[in-house]
Parts: C-alpha cells; sequence; structure tokens
C-alpha cells in the first residue's frame, strides 16, 4: 500500500483533464495506490487520469461529488484499505501535505482528518472566506466541537467512521454531512494547516448559490431536530446514533426530506427563540438541557441570537452581490460575519 499505512488515495473528478494528471502523479508520490472516480465525464478526464497511473472508475453520467465519493468508499474498502485520503481533482490542494496527515492518521487511528485553509486567511478570496467563517460556526455546533474549516475537500477519512454513518445527501452536502454526523456520534475530528492554490481561471463546478443554499438548509434543519433531542433528553450531547436516528428520521425520500428542510428553515427563527426559553427555564430548575450548546464556554444566548440573525446575514449577502455587480462593493458581509459567526468554541 504505502509500505507503513493501508491508506489510498481517492478523486472526485469531473471535467479536470487539464489538472487530473498533476494531481494523481503528486498523490502516488507518496500513496502506492489512487482511485478516480470519473463523475461523468465528456473532456477525457477517464483516459488522461488512467495514463497518468490512477485506477479510474467511470461512473454512468454526472450524479455529483456525494455519490462519486460513496462509490470511492465502497471500492477502497473492497480492496482492502482501511483509511482514504480524499483530494480535489483541480489542482488547489498541496500533495506535499500528505505526509502531515499520513503521520497525524498514525498518532490519531479513528480521527477524521480536514485540512485548514484558514491558516492563511489573506491567500483565501474575500467572498468564499465569508462563507467558510459561517459554514465554520454551524457545522461545529452541529458536531459537538470545533472544526476550523469544514469546507475543505482535503481529508484523511479512516473507513470505519464512514460506515459507521449513513449517507444520505447529495452533491457537496455529503461533505458536510459527514463531519456534523460523525462529530455529533462522538468522533473526533482534527485539523491539520495545509497550503491552497487559487490561481486565476480556477475552475469549480460549485455553484455558489444552489449548492451554498442546499448545505445551509440541511445544517440548519440537523441544529433544530438536535437542538429538540437534546431539549427532550437533557444531559444528551451525541444526538446521532446510526443509520435511521436524530435528523435521519425525517429523511423518508429527497422529495419529504426537501420539504423538511424547508419548514425548518422557516420555523428556525421561533424554534430558536423557543430553544433559548427552554434553556433558560431548564437552567431554573437545575435541568442540564441542550448541554452541547454550554461545551464551548459561550454563552447560550449568543449562539442563538447568531441563529437568528441569518435573515440580516442574508441581506446584507445580496446587498453585497447586487453591488458587486454595479461595481460598487458595500461589503457589509465581512464586518458583520466576523462580529457574529467566528470561532463560537473559547479554544483552538
Amino acid at each position: 500500500m504505502n509500505g507503513k499505512l493501508p491508506v489510498c488515495g481517492i478523486i472526485p473528478a469531473y471535467n479536470a483533464r487539464e489538472t487530473i494528471a498533476g494531481v494523481v502523479r503528486g498523490v502516488l508520490r507518496h500513496l502506492e495506490t489512487v482511485i478516480v472516480a470519473d463523475d461523468g465525464s465528456t473532456d477525457g478526464t477517464a483516459e488522461v487520469a488512467r495514463e497518468a497511473g490512477a485506477d479510474v472508475i467511470v461512473l454512468g453520467g454526472n450524479r455529483g461529488k456525494g455519490n462519486a465519493l460513496r462509490v470511492l468508499f465502497a471500492e477502497a474498502r473492497r480492496r482492502g484499505f482501511s483509511a482514504v485520503i480524499a483530494i480535489d481533482a483541480d489542482g488547489q490542494h498541496d500533495v506535499e501535505d500528505i505526509p502531515s496527515f499520513l503521520q497525524a492518521h498514525l498518532n490519531h487511528p479513528e480521527a477524521i482528518l480536514t485540512g485548514s485553509r484558514m491558516v492563511d486567511p489573506c491567500q483565501i478570496p474575500r467572498h468564499r472566506h465569508n462563507s467558510m467563517l459561517v459554514a465554520r460556526f454551524f457545522v461545529s455546533l452541529a458536531a459537538n466541537q470545533f472544526i476550523e474549516d469544514t469546507q475543505c475537500g482535503f481529508r484523511l477519512y479512516p473507513l470505519s467512521v464512514i460506515e459507521s454513518i449513513s449517507l444520505l445527501k447529495e452533491r457537496y452536502v455529503t461533505e458536510t454531512e459527514i463531519l456534523m454526523k460523525a462529530g455529533d456520534s462522538g468522533r473526533e475530528i482534527r485539523f491539520l494547516p495545509i497550503r491552497a492554490h487559487y490561481p486565476p481561471g480556477l475552475t469549480t463546478h460549485f455553484r455558489s448559490v444552489p449548492d451554498v443554499a442546499a448545505i445551509s438548509v440541511y445544517v440548519i434543519s440537523y441544529l433544530m431536530v438536535k437542538w429538540a433531542i437534546e431539549g427532550l433528553r437533557p444531559g444528551v450531547v451525541n444526538t446521532y446514533r446510526g443509520a435511521g436516528t436524530g435528523r435521519d428520521v425525517f429523511f423518508l425520500s429527497p422529495q419529504v426530506d426537501r420539504a423538511f428542510e424547508v419548514l425548518t428553515l422557516l420555523t428556525s427563527l421561533p424554534l430558536s427563540m423557543l430553544y433559548g426559553l427552554w434553556y433558560y427555564v431548564a437552567r431554573v430548575f437545575s435541568v442540564s438541557a441542550f448541554h452541547s450548546l454550554t461545551k464551548g464556554g459561550t454563552r447560550v444566548g449568543s449562539l442563538l441570537f447568531s441563529v437568528m440573525l441569518l435573515p440580516v446575514l442574508l441581506a446584507f449577502s445580496i446587498v453585497d452581490l447586487i453591488g458587486n455587480r454595479l461595481r460598487v462593493h458595500p461589503d457589509l458581509t465581512t464586518g458583520f460575519v466576523r462580529r457574529h459567526y467566528s470561532n463560537p468554541w473559547h479554544r483552538v
């Protein structure tokens, strides 16, 4: 395998002909096996990846990153690997960081390891950095632990952890689903500083509006269910206990799940106020409700207030978007995000 650990590299790829060969060759300098899932590419990505030394699985049609990851996890396990390092096909990740992942895996074999680009935020485009901070705020709450960069695709996954959770979501939501369910079931998630490259003209298949919206409504719905369970079961922190538990209860079909996400989005403000009232009433009677909200050391009221400010954040984002197109650049979002959605946990 790699001479030390049963770890392989996995790369979901879609129309990445220009970059995939360099990524594959770079990963092969550190791992003996690289498996690429060609997600319905039309530019010859599969052939280029194969020529570079990867084992390639060609998927029938473009079904998104989530499906490609599930296929790659299953294939890696079928081949006898116990962990995988996932890396993006666009070349933004530095493969020379792989040895750091392998060393950390030796020291923490049961932990998910995720790369963090926050070591040098000045290199991250401003709009992307703002979305990373907001995502970090909410995903960390759902995962019961601080995760410095929740949107980075450069990760090491122990396959035993992946097999302990049920992956139901699609596209880019899957990576967020993994972190929340793993953390909310008591698994450790660690982060490592990595280098990232954002060259001019970098091609991304991440759709800024629909994919951000899909991730956001799922995270909000997850938190609303999680906090309801914590309120009803004082002292409980980990609300996900495998397939069919926690938020999964409401996944009866993709259509029903989307309807549930819309419902929880529309009711998230009154629910957050209810949870806040619930928390303070429980304190009067010395009941430890919403215990996960107190783990980071931040006041519960402050956290819930940030949740209730989401409509304001959305309004600022829309104003900034319109302003940028008019070349005015008001940038209302940056200061607001840094004030209300930075790090709710009193540790890094």
